[in-house]
């Protein structure tokens, strides 16, 4: 025979709804939603600070890139946005042959070209003097291009300037493409010597 006492019953009653309500109210608390950013970010990205990047063709040594800052989409692990450049261009003995400084670079995904803008700086091994107001270098050709202007100085004080220029990696071969002018001090002596490597 089962005997129930009224107020033992009510008692474990409440204490059974006391419990319930304490497990709802913490599952309830769990599912507020947490605060977010009021901006998004589209495309997740690394950020990196004073970094060094190299490129290898093989076990030679292409450049070497320095920057206080890089940016790269995680998706894609080329293309890559650099400010500052400090770009060191080697040759296939392992000599550094052009230094390029600018403000800013970018990197195509597949590092086929890399371009350089704002303050652009570059001196090659011969003491060549470039200074475009932006540059593209293309993996492909060997080559360097620019729709902007840019004035060359060479080691002997001439001064080229012109609008676009098609140019070999190192400089040692270029071209204007329009609105060419040019200061050469000394050039007709240094023609008529002719012993003389005139730009």
């Amino acid at each position: 025979m089962i005997i129930f006492n009224k107020t033992t019953f009510l008692k474990n009653l409440l204490i059974i709804c006391l419990f319930l309500l304490a497990i709802v109210a913490s599952c309830s608390r769990k599912k507020e939603t947490l605060p977010l950013a009021s901006g998004s970010v589209m495309t997740p990205y690394q950020e990196f600070g004073s970094s060094t990047l190299f490129l290898y063709e093989g076990r030679y040594k292409r450049w070497k890139l320095e920057s206080d800052y890089m940016k790269k989409p995680l998706a894609d692990t080329g293309t890559m946005l650099v400010t500052p450049v400090k770009l060191t261009l080697y040759d296939s003995l392992g000599n550094a042959r052009t230094r390029v400084l600018s403000d800013s670079g970018f990197t195509t995904p597949s590092l086929q070209s890399f371009s350089v803008w704002g303050n652009v700086y570059i001196r090659n091994q011969d003491s060549l003097i470039v200074r475009p107001q932006k540059l593209w270098w293309i993996k492909g050709t060997r080559k360097v291009e620019s729709d902007t202007f840019v004035q060359i100085e060479t080691p002997k004080g001439d001064i080229m300037r012109g609008k676009g220029l098609d140019a070999v990696e190192d400089f040692s071969r270029f071209t204007f493409k329009s609105q060419v002018s040019g200061q050469f001090p000394d050039f007709k002596r240094r023609a008529e010597a002719n012993n003389d490597k005139i730009y």
